[in-house]
């Protein structure tokens, strides 16, 4: 089933779903820290809502491993471990590349399409990182979206959420900008011509030199 477009989300989904929505993009956006405790009667404060609103809301976000839930203790943003990080990568990658073998065995010529111009607006974007993040995200979720499985794509979204920060990391700067560029050309090339085992082994590759380029961003800063 495809997504809902965000004005028809508005509509239809229950405001504990908004609120989950807009609380995990907080978490994912980094405006809410790992480790950092989420108060109940803040984020009600916040967003003109119940505080029993905000709770189912939690719980919602907890499901996606954006927010860990204490007994007695309350909500606080999940602080994955060097080796939870290192799971979530490689579970993706695996995912992705599943995704990514099911869209080239079957992309349509639409697909097809739209993927050239998707890839179009990653290599404008390459001169800057947030802009990068961004298209990249788009075209990954385009990808995911159109490979066949609801339940696949709910599974990669919800690990890439979990990752969100070290993707943006990994893509600050501009040597790693043009490394995701390449394999980008790479997998939409590979998709174009419905080569699915070149596919999968392409989006392997990206996650995992998401991962590596995280990874060592992050030793440095230490």
């Amino acid at each position: 089933m495809a997504s809902l477009s965000p004005a028809l989300y508005e509509i239809y989904a229950t405001l504990p779903a908004q609120i989950a929505v807009r609380i995990g993009n907080a978490i994912v956006e980094e405006e809410f820290e790992p480790g950092q405790k989420l108060r109940e009667v803040d984020l009600a404060a916040a967003f003109g809502v119940s505080r029993a609103s905000v709770r189912e809301a939690l719980r919602m976000v907890e499901r996606e491993g954006l927010v860990t839930i204490l007994p007695q203790r309350g909500a606080q943003v999940t602080s994955l471990t060097a080796q939870e990080v290192q799971d979530v990568f490689e579970i993706r990658a695996n995912l992705m590349g599943l995704a990514h073998h099911r869209l080239a065995a079957a992309a349509s010529t639409e697909v097809r399409k739209h993927l050239s111009g998707l890839l179009k607006d990653l290599q404008s974007a390459r001169d800057d990182g947030e802009a990068y993040a961004r298209a990249s995200l788009a075209i990954s979720s385009y990808c995911v979206h159109n490979a066949g499985s609801a339940r696949l794509a709910n599974l990669i979204l919800s690990f890439g959420r979990q990752t969100a920060r070290y993707t943006r990391l990994s893509l600050s700067t501009p040597e790693r900008r043009r490394q995701s560029l390449a394999n980008w050309r790479k997998l939409v090339t590979a998709t174009i011509n419905c080569d699915a085992a070149a596919a999968e082994r392409v989006a392997r590759q990206l996650v995992l030199d998401t991962r590596d380029a995280a990874f060592k961003m992050l030793n440095t800063n230490r």
